[in-house]
Parts: C-alpha cells; structure tokens; sequence
C-alpha cells in the first residue's frame, strides 16, 4: 500500500508513518501546497496513493478549500 502523510507536525507524522510502514511504503508532505506537488507528481506517474492522512490544519493550505 503506498500511503501519503500530509502532516506539519513532526511528532504525529513519525506515528503515523511508523504505524503505517508495515503495510507499505510511505511518504510525508508537511505542508498542503507540497501534499497537492506530491500527489499530481504520482498521477502523472500513473502511481496513485492508496492512502492520504491529512491533518486538516496545516500552515500554506489549509484542507477544507485545499482542493478547491
């Protein structure tokens, strides 16, 4: 399973990330604007995610109107 952790704090994305690295591998963004860099990087790749964990409050972009 590849897995994204959109998270800007460094605490709660090592959890989940080491929660997570036994089901597959697992990349970090730490802000929203690198999140949506990332994840039009893997469409355009044809490699989706399979999962996204977003914190929905987070410096540069925010979630409720991130993908507005």
């Amino acid at each position: 399973m590849k897995t994204l952790i959109v998270e800007d704090d460094f605490m709660a994305r090592s959890l989940l990330s080491t929660l997570l690295a036994d089901y597959g591998i697992c990349h970090e963004a730490v802000n929203g604007q690198e999140a949506l860099e990332v994840i039009e990087r893997a469409f355009k790749e044809n490699d989706p995610y399979d999962l996204i964990c977003l914190d929905i409050m987070m410096p540069v972009m925010a979630w409720p109107g991130g993908f507005a």
